[in-house]
């Protein structure tokens, strides 16, 4: 039997493993940020008996969260960098 040839290992940019980080750190920042605004707008609304706290609740998670996700991707890219 012949040996295979050693690969060489992957750089940094293409290891699949730090795109499926990226990925899954996507997803948990999305889900904690919008879950996080949605539980201080339902709370909000249990205290002053609003209607709609939890809507501006998710609205300013999901911006928190395309902000942080956005900052997760320049990191991993490396855009900024000089």
């Amino acid at each position: 039997m012949s040996e295979s040839p050693d690969r060489p290992p992957l750089p940094p940019d293409d290891n699949p493993w730090r795109a499926a980080g990226l990925i899954s750190a996507i997803g948990v920042d999305l889900g904690i940020t919008l879950g996080l605004g949605w539980w201080i707008g339902s709370y909000y609304d249990q205290h002053q008996g609003t209607r709609y706290g939890y809507l501006v609740g998710l609205l300013v998670g999901l911006a928190a969260g395309i902000g942080t996700v956005i900052a997760l991707i320049r990191k991993y890219t490396g855009a900024g960098r000089k």
